[in-house]
């Protein structure tokens, strides 16, 4: 996933007022998704949805 792309999801949920906390705002800027995800969606981690992780699992949407 490029940086873009993961900010372009931030710029989204903040116009969509989604996201209006700045604590959070600079945390997902600073930890993105991506490196908590496996190597079969990382590719995707900028998608507004629950991703598998594995044993059942996911890892919750951005927005969540």
């Amino acid at each position: 996933m490029e940086n873009n792309t993961w900010e372009k999801l931030i710029q989204k949920l903040i116009a969509q007022r989604i996201l209006q906390s700045p604590a959070v705002m600079r945390s997902l800027r600073r930890v993105p998704r991506e490196p908590f995800l496996p190597e079969n969606v990382k590719s995707h981690g900028a998608v507004d949805s629950p991703l598998p992780i594995g044993f059942g699992q996911t890892a919750s949407a951005p927005l969540s």
